[in-house]
C-alpha cells in the first residue's frame, strides 16, 4: 500500500498503472527461464503498450507482458500460460489496493484502475468492442455484428433467433 501511495499520482494513466502493478513485490518470484528472452521479445513486439526501459530478464517486465497478452487474448506456450495464470490470481487484490489508494487521495483516475481491473476479469482491452467479452466472438463475428448495427450484448439479445443464428454462424456447441 505504501509503495502504491508513493507511486500512484493524480495523472497516472493505463500505462503507468500497468507498470506500477507489474512492479509489485508479489511478482518477484515469477520464473525467468533459460532462453525465454527471445520468446518474450516476440510477444512484446505484438503488444500495444511499450516501456522506455526493457529488461527481458526481469520478472516485473514479464508480468507487464503477460498482463497485456491476457488483454490481447494471445495463445501462449504452456509455461507462459501457467505464469500468466499465477499473475492473474494475484493482480486483482493489487488493483483493489490501487483503487483504495487513489480513491482515498480523491484521484478521479481511480476509474482507470477500476477499468484495468475489469480488463483483467474480461480479458479485453478497454478500447475493444463490448461484444469481445462474449465467448466465441472473434474479430470476424464482431465485424459482421457491427455491419448489421449490433454493438452491444443487449443488441444480440434483442435479435430474433433466426437473425442471430444467421449473423453469428455458430454451431450448436458454440450457441
Amino acid at each position: 500500500m505504501e509503495t502504491f501511495s508513493l507511486s500512484l499520482k493524480e495523472r497516472t494513466k493505463l500505462k503507468g498503472l500497468l507498470e506500477i502493478v507489474a512492479s509489485a513485490a508479489e511478482f518477484e518470484h515469477i520464473p525467468i527461464r533459460h532462453h525465454e528472452d527471445a520468446l518474450l521479445r516476440r510477444i512484446y513486439e505484438r503488444l500495444p503498450v511499450k516501456l522506455e526501459v526493457v529488461d527481458y530478464n526481469s520478472p516485473h517486465f514479464k508480468t507487464f507482458l503477460l498482463l497485456q497478452a491476457h488483454f490481447s487474448r494471445m495463445n501462449l506456450p504452456p509455461d507462459l500460460a501457467i505464469d500468466q495464470k499465477s499473475v492473474l490470481t494475484r493482480v486483482s487484490n493489487l488493483l483493489s489496493a490501487c483503487v483504495d489508494v487513489m480513491s482515498s487521495n480523491s484521484y478521479l483516475n481511480a476509474l482507470g484502475a477500476m477499468d484495468l481491473s475489469q480488463m483483467c476479469v474480461q480479458a479485453v482491452w478497454d478500447s475493444d468492442s463490448a461484444l469481445r467479452q462474449i465467448p466465441y466472438f472473434d474479430s470476424d463475428v464482431i465485424a459482421r455484428c457491427q455491419d448489421a448495427g449490433v454493438t452491444t450484448v443487449y443488441d444480440i439479445m434483442e435479435l430474433e433467433d433466426d437473425q442471430r443464428n444467421s449473423l453469428l454462424k455458430f454451431d450448436d456447441k458454440q450457441m
